[in-house]
């Protein structure tokens, strides 16, 4: 079932029985809090934050007022192509749609990282929602897929996709309408959300749900249909095992949650786990949990696209999560 499918079931049936269906739903769900062992995380090391030191010019924004609605604007904003200071390094323009709240208040705002495949159904749904229960929010358009070939250098387009998402927090903090920041993630917009947050102190609280560990291992046992080609194809062709694949992308990726993980404050995150999923392999994602040091953890007994049905419950979590993570602060 799609998103507006399930949608449009809500508004057919009435929000009383989207009500009592979701309750019926949470009621499966598991949820594990923080362990209290966790001693905090450790600190980045100087070397990995110089990999992902980005300086450059910032440019000034195309930025229009798409559509108004009752509670906030939808503006499109347009983050110019940019060089970094040795001109080594260039990038392209990325494509945001920010929900401008209603009101002078300085508010907090999600930034919604999106999924592989760019697809802005998924997070605009989650978006909406923030920002009609008065939060700014910032979807984040299609970038560069690093799934789309993952055996010729995904490694430099998961960097390059980093680069990208600092600059739209330098963007974010540039807004003086914008105070605590939350990155929301589903599948690997939540890796990407869990190495952004290693790497920048200006992120106060991320959801991550779907997110996986150990890609080299993701990607040689994952059904995600576009990927599992690529592999098969390679098998074939080379006539080598799953495991010697595996070998050859972790020579090609550095830039794994795994290793981003542990200099992540876990008290920061909430994770959603998927219990059956062979997209993103549910080992994948309890490797994740154990190396982020077991945040707070909702399991779902879904796969990956069954999840849609608990993502009413899902988005209601999130709120929750990012409420007192921001009260936390104030």
């Amino acid at each position: 079932m799609t998103i507006r499918r399930l949608r449009s079931a809500i508004r057919r049936r009435g929000l009383v029985a989207a009500g009592l269906a979701a309750a019926a739903l949470a009621g499966c769900v598991t949820r594990q809090p923080m362990t209290d062992d966790y001693d905090g995380p450790e600190s980045l090391p100087t070397t990995l934050a110089e990999a992902f030191r980005f300086e450059y010019e910032p440019k000034a924004p195309k930025t229009d007022a798409l559509r108004d609605r009752r509670d906030f604007t939808v503006h499109e904003v347009i983050l110019p192509a940019v060089k970094d200071g040795s001109g080594r390094i260039e990038l392209g323009e990325i494509r945001l749609e920010y929900y401008d709240v209603a009101g002078s208040d300085v508010t907090p705002v999600i930034v919604v990282l999106p999924i592989a495949n760019g697809n802005m159904l998924v997070s605009r749904y989650f978006g909406k929602y923030f920002a009609d229960r008065g939060w700014a929010t910032v979807i984040v358009d299609r970038l560069d897929d690093p799934l789309a070939s993952v055996l010729n250098d995904p490694e430099s387009i998961i960097k390059r996709n980093i680069f990208d998402y600092k600059r739209i927090l330098d963007w974010v903090e540039r807004q003086p309408e914008l105070g605590e920041i939350g990155v929301f993630g589903i599948s690997f917009g939540g890796m990407a959300a869990v190495m952004l947050a290693a790497l920048d102190d200006r992120i106060d609280a991320v959801v991550a749900a779907m997110a996986g560990g150990d890609l080299p291992h993701l990607m040689v046992n994952t059904s995600y249909r576009a990927v599992a080609r690529q592999i098969n194809q390679a098998l074939r062709e080379s006539g080598t095992s799953r495991e010697r694949l595996a070998e050859r992308l972790a020579e090609m990726i550095d830039s794994d949650p795994l290793r981003f993980a542990p200099y992540v404050d876990a008290e920061d995150i909430l994770l959603v786990v998927t219990r059956t999923d062979m997209i993103v392999p549910f080992e994948s994602q309890e490797k994740l949990r154990r190396a982020l040091g077991e945040p707070e953890t909702l399991y779902l007994p879904t796969g990956h696209r069954t999840s849609v049905f608990y993502f009413p419950f899902l988005r209601n979590s999130a709120r929750a999560f990012f409420e007192r993570q921001f009260s936390a602060r104030n």
